[in-house]
């Protein structure tokens, strides 16, 4: 009886540690947070509805670096002339970029391919909003403008990246 009591121990103790391994700790990369880039909406409205009144009614936008960037640029004009884009452009650059863009001419926009083009909308009609999104640039001072033939001296004002 003793054999047997004495085998039968050796056999639960030879069967418990026959069980798996304890499992172990394994690494793993750390996991990069994603941070969503602050969005910053701004309405600007074009108004007037002639040469002399059109303007937009935001003359400077305040945003911070890095932050991404939308406009929604609402057409109140009638007139079938009172057609808008809003182009952002490097400082000093709109008079440029405006007489390139009636060059690019409405089949394009009047959206100029130029290196000092930051963003550009597709035209508003009278009536109608569009909607443009981007990356707010580096630090800086930036002008934008409607770049439909005649518009730019009135239509005009400055981007401040802070």
């Amino acid at each position: 009886m003793i054999n047997k009591f004495f085998t039968l121990v050796v056999a639960i103790v030879f069967l418990a540690s026959c069980g798996s391994e304890p499992k172990q700790a394994t690494e793993t990369a750390p996991v990069e947070e994603v941070k969503e880039k602050p969005l910053e909406v701004f309405d600007i409205r074009a108004v007037g509805n002639t040469m002399a009144e059109m303007k937009y009614d935001v003359e400077n936008i305040t945003v911070k670096e890095g932050s991404r960037i939308k406009i929604n640029l609402i057409n109140e004009g009638v007139d079938i002339a009172m057609q808008h884009n809003i182009l952002f452009v490097n400082f000093g650059k709109r008079k440029d970029l405006a007489a390139k863009a009636v060059q690019a001419g409405g089949d394009k926009n009047y959206i100029p391919e130029d290196p000092n083009l930051i963003a550009a909308s597709s035209m508003a009609q009278p009536g109608e909003t569009v909607v443009l999104e981007f990356d707010a640039p580096k630090k800086g001072n930036y002008e934008f403008f409607c770049s439909y033939p005649g518009h730019s001296q009135m239509m005009r004002g400055y981007l401040f990246v802070k």
